[in-house]
Protein backbone atom coordinates (compact mmCIF):
# COMPACT_ATOMS: atom_id res chain seq x y z
CA UNK A 1 0.00 0.00 0.00
CA UNK A 2 1.75 3.44 -0.89
CA UNK A 3 0.46 7.05 0.62
CA UNK A 4 -3.62 6.88 1.61
CA UNK A 5 -5.44 9.64 -0.76
CA UNK A 6 -6.66 12.61 1.46
CA UNK A 7 -4.84 12.19 4.74
CA UNK A 8 -4.32 15.92 5.39
CA UNK A 9 -2.87 14.79 8.76
CA UNK A 10 0.12 12.62 7.07
CA UNK A 11 0.28 15.13 4.60
CA UNK A 12 1.07 17.67 6.91
CA UNK A 13 3.37 15.94 8.90
CA UNK A 14 5.78 14.34 6.14
CA UNK A 15 5.55 18.27 4.26
CA UNK A 16 7.27 19.65 7.59
CA UNK A 17 9.63 16.55 7.81
CA UNK A 18 10.51 17.17 4.20
CA UNK A 19 10.93 20.74 4.55
CA UNK A 20 13.42 20.57 7.65
CA UNK A 21 15.27 18.05 6.15
CA UNK A 22 18.94 18.92 4.96
CA UNK A 23 22.25 16.74 3.19
CA UNK A 24 23.24 15.66 6.67
CA UNK A 25 19.39 15.21 8.50
CA UNK A 26 19.89 11.28 7.58
CA UNK A 27 22.71 10.93 10.60
CA UNK A 28 21.76 13.83 12.54
CA UNK A 29 20.80 13.64 15.71
CA UNK A 30 18.71 16.99 15.97
CA UNK A 31 17.17 16.28 13.16
CA UNK A 32 15.43 12.87 14.83
CA UNK A 33 14.39 14.79 17.55
CA UNK A 34 12.55 17.30 15.68
CA UNK A 35 10.96 14.20 13.90
CA UNK A 36 9.91 12.61 16.76
CA UNK A 37 8.13 15.91 17.81
CA UNK A 38 6.60 15.94 14.50
CA UNK A 39 5.65 12.46 14.57
CA UNK A 40 4.38 12.76 18.06
CA UNK A 41 2.04 15.64 17.08
CA UNK A 42 1.01 13.77 14.06
CA UNK A 43 -0.28 10.75 16.02
CA UNK A 44 -2.39 12.96 18.37
CA UNK A 45 -3.78 14.33 15.24
CA UNK A 46 -4.74 11.02 13.31
CA UNK A 47 -7.79 9.73 13.85
CA UNK A 48 -9.04 6.15 13.77
CA UNK A 49 -10.96 6.57 10.61
CA UNK A 50 -8.10 7.48 8.69
CA UNK A 51 -7.31 4.72 5.77
CA UNK A 52 -4.27 3.70 6.83
CA UNK A 53 -5.29 2.83 10.52
CA UNK A 54 -8.13 1.13 9.23
CA UNK A 55 -6.65 -0.96 6.21
CA UNK A 56 -3.65 -1.95 8.90
CA UNK A 57 -5.98 -2.94 11.58
CA UNK A 58 -8.03 -5.09 8.81
CA UNK A 59 -5.24 -6.38 7.36
CA UNK A 60 -3.08 -6.62 10.48
CA UNK A 61 0.09 -6.23 8.49
CA UNK A 62 3.16 -6.19 9.76
CA UNK A 63 4.09 -3.24 7.76
CA UNK A 64 3.90 -1.27 5.01
CA UNK A 65 5.30 1.96 3.93
CA UNK A 66 2.88 5.31 4.04
CA UNK A 67 5.43 7.53 2.44
CA UNK A 68 8.98 6.97 0.83
CA UNK A 69 10.73 10.15 -0.19
CA UNK A 70 12.50 10.09 -3.52
CA UNK A 71 14.53 12.78 -3.15
CA UNK A 72 15.50 12.46 0.54
CA UNK A 73 15.22 8.44 0.93
CA UNK A 74 13.64 8.80 4.05
CA UNK A 75 10.63 6.40 5.05
CA UNK A 76 7.48 6.58 7.24
CA UNK A 77 6.63 2.75 8.01
CA UNK A 78 3.79 1.71 9.93
CA UNK A 79 3.37 -1.98 11.66
CA UNK A 80 0.53 -4.09 13.19
CA UNK A 81 2.00 -6.29 16.02
CA UNK A 82 0.58 -8.19 17.48
CA UNK A 83 0.22 -9.09 21.66
CA UNK A 84 3.41 -10.51 23.30
CA UNK A 85 5.11 -9.90 19.97
CA UNK A 86 9.13 -9.01 20.47
CA UNK A 87 11.94 -8.86 18.09
CA UNK A 88 16.20 -9.21 19.05
CA UNK A 89 18.24 -6.02 19.93
CA UNK A 90 19.72 -4.52 16.37
CA UNK A 91 20.75 -1.08 15.90
CA UNK A 92 20.21 0.84 12.78
CA UNK A 93 23.95 1.20 11.72
CA UNK A 94 25.39 5.09 11.44
CA UNK A 95 21.59 6.49 10.96
CA UNK A 96 18.37 6.98 13.26
CA UNK A 97 15.01 6.08 13.39
CA UNK A 98 12.04 6.99 15.33
CA UNK A 99 9.39 5.13 16.83
CA UNK A 100 5.96 5.96 17.66
CA UNK A 101 3.00 4.40 18.94
CA UNK A 102 -0.68 4.72 17.53
CA UNK A 103 -2.41 2.59 19.67
CA UNK A 104 -1.31 -0.03 22.27
CA UNK A 105 1.21 -0.24 23.87
CA UNK A 106 5.42 -1.16 23.20
CA UNK A 107 7.99 -1.25 25.21
CA UNK A 108 11.81 -0.85 23.47
CA UNK A 109 14.78 -1.95 25.75
CA UNK A 110 17.92 0.17 24.86
CA UNK A 111 21.20 -1.78 25.60
CA UNK A 112 24.51 -1.55 26.32
CA UNK A 113 27.41 -3.45 23.78
CA UNK A 114 29.89 -5.15 25.97
CA UNK A 115 32.76 -5.82 22.71
CA UNK A 116 35.04 -8.07 25.03
CA UNK A 117 32.19 -10.83 25.66
CA UNK A 118 30.06 -9.84 22.49
CA UNK A 119 26.87 -9.14 24.62
CA UNK A 120 24.73 -6.78 25.20
CA UNK A 121 22.54 -5.80 28.64
CA UNK A 122 19.46 -3.61 29.17
CA UNK A 123 20.20 -0.01 30.23
CA UNK A 124 16.58 1.44 30.00
CA UNK A 125 13.71 0.64 28.79
CA UNK A 126 11.57 2.83 27.22
CA UNK A 127 7.50 2.68 27.72
CA UNK A 128 5.82 3.78 24.47
CA UNK A 129 1.78 4.47 24.90
CA UNK A 130 -0.86 6.17 21.74
CA UNK A 131 0.73 9.49 20.80
CA UNK A 132 4.33 8.57 22.57
CA UNK A 133 7.68 8.92 19.99
CA UNK A 134 11.32 8.56 20.65
CA UNK A 135 14.26 9.07 18.71
CA UNK A 136 17.05 6.32 18.37
CA UNK A 137 20.45 7.72 17.52
CA UNK A 138 23.04 6.13 15.54
CA UNK A 139 24.59 3.17 16.86
CA UNK A 140 21.56 2.27 19.63
CA UNK A 141 21.14 -1.06 20.22
CA UNK A 142 17.04 -1.62 21.28
CA UNK A 143 14.44 -3.93 19.95
CA UNK A 144 10.46 -3.97 20.59
CA UNK A 145 8.03 -5.72 22.38
CA UNK A 146 4.17 -5.78 23.34
CA UNK A 147 4.12 -6.37 26.62
CA UNK A 148 0.28 -6.85 27.03
CA UNK A 149 -2.13 -9.29 24.57
CA UNK A 150 -3.77 -6.58 22.79
CA UNK A 151 -1.97 -5.81 19.76
CA UNK A 152 0.01 -2.05 19.20
CA UNK A 153 -0.33 0.21 16.08
CA UNK A 154 3.41 1.08 15.75
CA UNK A 155 5.15 3.89 13.06
CA UNK A 156 8.71 3.55 12.53
CA UNK A 157 10.67 6.54 10.10
CA UNK A 158 13.49 5.49 8.85
CA UNK A 159 16.07 8.09 8.18
CA UNK A 160 17.46 5.91 5.19
CA UNK A 161 16.43 2.84 3.77
CA UNK A 162 18.08 0.48 5.66
CA UNK A 163 18.23 -2.93 3.20
CA UNK A 164 21.78 -2.13 1.70
CA UNK A 165 23.20 -0.90 5.60
CA UNK A 166 25.53 -2.93 7.57
CA UNK A 167 23.44 -3.38 11.24
CA UNK A 168 24.57 -5.06 14.28
CA UNK A 169 22.03 -7.76 15.29
CA UNK A 170 21.82 -9.72 18.74
CA UNK A 171 20.67 -13.31 19.31
CA UNK A 172 18.72 -13.94 22.22
CA UNK A 173 21.74 -16.02 23.83
CA UNK A 174 23.85 -12.30 23.41
CA UNK A 175 21.45 -10.58 26.15
CA UNK A 176 22.39 -11.01 29.28
CA UNK A 177 21.08 -9.51 32.47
Amino acid sequence: MSKPANDPALEHYIAAVTELWQPDSATNPDTAHRVRELMSEWLHSTTPDTAWVRTLKTEKSSGFPLHTNPDHGFIQMNHYHAGFRTNTPHDHGPYWVVYGVYEGEVEIPVYIYDAASNTVRVDRIDRLKGGDAVAYLPGEIHSTRVPTPEPAIVLRFLSTDLSQVPRQRFKPEQIVT
